[in-house]
């Protein structure tokens, strides 16, 4: 196990892509946790075609473009808890410093772009099921929150 903020030896990582081999659904930052890594390296050892990236640059391109989604499921998930929020993703604008969600009730909140280092784009399985996600990630390789995507029939 890697101590927080050692860069992991391949055979750590090579015993982190076994553990994903076996158990593909498994809580990403449960793993990170146990092998002492960022969320960031669980899911660059999770299969290259599962997931593609894009700068942290494009946060507020990406999130004006979920806003017209419908129906998601915003997730933040600390040490201490997992927050869930499901409905469509309210407007934001840019305003001194923060991209300030405009909801009328529900999910409102101030989010900083400048903190967002890379957006990965996640299909998956988790609970029996295939999953979709957007993970908005921090320099440090956490998740700032995650946008999952309904599930069709």
């Amino acid at each position: 196990m890697t101590s927080e903020g050692q860069t992991p030896t391949a055979d750590e990582l090579a015993a982190l892509r076994a553990q994903l081999a076996r158990n593909p659904g498994g809580i990403l930052e449960s793993l990170a946790g146990e092998h002492g890594v960022p969320l960031r390296t669980v899911i660059e050892c999770l299969p290259r075609e599962t997931w593609s990236t894009a700068a942290g640059i494009r946060f507020c391109e990406v999130l004006d473009d979920v806003v017209g989604w419908g129906p998601v499921t915003v997730i933040v998930h600390t040490p201490d808890g997992v927050f869930e929020w499901g409905g469509p993703l309210p407007p934001g604008t840019l305003g001194r410093g923060y991209f300030n969600l405009q909801g009328q009730g529900g999910l409102t909140g101030h989010l900083r772009p400048d903190r967002c280092h890379s957006i990965v784009f996640l299909r998956r399985p988790f609970m029996g099921k295939q999953t979709a996600s957007i993970q908005f990630l921090n320099p440090e390789g956490q998740a700032m929150f995650k946008i999952f995507v309904g599930r069709d029939a």
